[in-house]
């Protein structure tokens, strides 16, 4: 017997994903007010969340509009360097490694966190590698910078995304407005 889970409804995965795309745009906002910067990851948290959680449509949807919506909105992460553009290929990476470990493979949410940041920090350092080549700019040094600079955030996911999946899911659980009759299954999702 595989891990249960839980079949949202549309409507739930279209509101869920809305609240978790807000939430990448406000987080952000809310850790640049207090003083804590990018290094902390805040705009990755909802995204990881979306995969864990939200069928790979919706989660990707997440993923890749939440850095453009807020670069449109608050010139931050920026169009260029386009640094918005290189998250928006982190949050595909990482709702769809989400999505097909935890949910397809059902692998344990610390394992599945482990492959999540993995894939997200190769991607980075593929991508900064190539634009600071592009732009003629020191790439020895920006690939192992940017991939440092996240650590503190990468130690919040570890500490924040497992317990806040886990009391999600009991909640959808519980709602038999957001799953579907039967609320629960071993292989699809």
């Amino acid at each position: 017997m595989g891990k249960e889970i839980l079949r949202l409804k549309k409507e739930a995965q279209l509101i869920l994903g809305g609240i978790m795309l807000a939430l990448a745009l406000a987080l952000p906002i809310a850790f640049h007010l207090v003083g804590l910067g990018s290094s902390f990851l805040p705009m990755f948290y909802p995204i990881i969340l979306a995969g864990l959680l939200l069928e790979l449509k919706v989660a990707s949807l997440v993923g890749s509009l939440a850095p453009l919506i807020s670069s449109w909105l608050t010139g931050m992460p920026p169009l260029f360097p386009p640094i918005a553009f290189v998250m928006m290929v982190e949050g595909l990476v990482m709702t769809s490694v989400a999505f097909l470990t935890y949910q397809k493979k059902k692998m344990n949410i610390y394992l599945s966190l482990i492959f999540i940041v993995l894939a997200e920090r190769i991607t980075l350092l593929i991508l900064v590698l190539f634009i600071s080549s592009w732009l003629e700019l020191p790439s020895l040094v920006l690939g192992p910078a940017s991939l440092l600079k996240g650590l503190p955030g990468i130690i919040i996911i570890f500490l924040l995304i497992p317990p806040l999946t886990k009391k999600i899911e009991e909640r959808i659980g519980q709602s038999p407005f957001l799953t579907v009759p039967g609320g629960r299954e071993n292989d699809k999702i």
